[in-house]
């Protein structure tokens, strides 16, 4: 089962959210798609590239509203 409150060192992928249900709309997409995540009120830190692919290949949510952080590399990555 996913684990929603433990960081397993450095996120690579900060995944951001704009939308009042934020929060819930993310821990979905993690128990759902079986992912270790941390969740802080709109954002969703991923700590794996697996995990960042997974979520690309499966969000079904609009990508307007999504910012996504990429931490090593300090940049906004953005998708279409």
């Amino acid at each position: 089962m996913s684990s929603y409150n433990t960081k397993q060192g450095e996120a690579l992928y900060i995944i951001i959210l704009r939308d009042p249900r934020a929060n819930e709309i993310l821990k979905t997409w993690a128990t759902q798609n079986k992912q270790e995540v941390h969740l802080a009120n709109n954002k969703m830190s991923l700590y794996s590239q697996n995990s960042f692919d997974l979520f690309q290949v499966t969000w079904t949510g609009t990508w307007h509203n999504l910012t996504i952080w990429d931490s090593w590399n300090r940049r906004h990555i953005y998708l279409d």
